[in-house]
């Protein structure tokens, strides 16, 4: 069957359709449907199928440990520098 996918420089693919489309490319795949989330943002056309790039998968939703220290540590960045402009960087 044939798709068009909307494809950004690094060959990610941003939109997937069944009709053409200016700017989409098209593409022969040897399936009916594509898999959910295939404009997620983490599938890359490599010219003749398309590959979870997992360097661009989400993380796990439910792990939000990761997420917690990460934005601690923003926060104490921030309160750094909002430190360093209020007192002249003299603390």
């Amino acid at each position: 069957m044939k798709f068009y996918f909307q494809l950004d420089s690094d060959n990610i693919i941003r939109d997937a359709i069944t009709y053409p489309h200016e700017g989409y490319t098209e593409v022969e795949l040897d399936m009916t449907h594509l898999p959910a989330g295939i404009n997620a943002g983490y599938y890359r056309w490599n010219g003749t199928t398309f590959e979870i790039d997992e360097s661009l998968k989400p993380k796990d939703p439910n792990d939000v440990t990761q997420a917690i220290e990460e934005l601690q540590r923003n926060q104490q960045l921030m309160q750094q520098a909002i430190d360093d402009l209020v007192m002249g960087g003299m603390l």
